[in-house]
């Protein structure tokens, strides 16, 4: 009577085990690469593509630049976008955000990469050097985010 019982545990515990279905690494990775140079571009770099702006790799889909605000409470104005603004390489705010193109510091705002006019915008409270991140894990809604450096 034991063994009987103990295998029926044993086949109830597998069956359980077998229908949990772990995520796979195209679940996490984004559906495709990001294969053009991307830059920060506003108001402080005359909206050019300059490579002091350029974004780097930091880790699987996600990329930052680094840039300096000098004046607290001055409102910047930028976009992520490569050298030609091209479509699908335009990042600018999603009208569907509920926050708009203000960006918070510290909290992410979904960016849409195919927008002409939609640039973000940032009111650093304190003058110095900032790390602005995209995050493509979800290469549909990509993640833009600001942090003090």
């Amino acid at each position: 009577m034991k063994r009987i019982l103990t295998l029926a545990v044993v086949s109830l515990l597998t069956a359980c085990s077998s229908q949990v279905q772990l995520p796979s690494i195209d679940d996490v990775l984004p559906s495709k690469e990001l294969d053009k140079t991307m830059y920060l571009r506003g108001d402080f770099t005359l909206w050019d593509a300059e490579p002091q702006y350029q974004f780097e790799q930091v880790a699987p889909a996600i990329y930052q630049a680094n840039v300096k605000f000098s004046t607290p409470g001055k409102v910047y104005e930028f976009k992520i976008a490569d050298a030609d603004f091209s479509e699908g390489y335009n990042c600018g705010y999603s009208e569907a955000a509920p926050a708009g193109q203000s960006l918070i510091l510290g909290q992410a705002a979904t960016a849409d990469c195919n927008t002409i006019y939609n640039y973000f915008s940032f009111t650093p409270a304190i003058k110095g050097s900032y790390i602005v991140s995209i995050d493509y894990r979800n290469y549909d809604e990509p993640k833009v985010t600001i942090t003090k450096k």
